[in-house]
């Protein structure tokens, strides 16, 4: 009976990222700026980090979600390793 709650669980889940995706603009007819230029009176950052935050999150970005999706597995696996015994 608790295999069926997990399969069911899991298609309802499967079904609600098939339809979050579906519906999702992925920005195909939008142009996008390929950098930053600040308002006016204001001077552009000095440190680059903005350069550096648009990159990840344009350029990088499936690079970035397999790295988060590996740091992940890695804090499972040390807490699964570091877990006591019950005696």
């Amino acid at each position: 009976m608790a295999k069926f709650k997990i399969i069911i669980l899991t298609l309802a889940f499967l079904a609600a990222l098939f339809a979050s995706l579906s519906v999702t603009n992925w920005g195909l007819g939008e142009q996008q700026p390929l950098g930053y230029e600040p308002s006016a009176g204001l001077r552009l950052p000095e440190s680059g980090i903005g350069d550096v935050g648009f990159e990840i999150f344009t350029s990088y970005v499936f690079s970035f979600e397999i790295l988060a999706l590996v740091l992940t597995a890695a804090l499972v696996g040390a807490v699964w390793v570091a877990r006591k015994e019950v005696a």
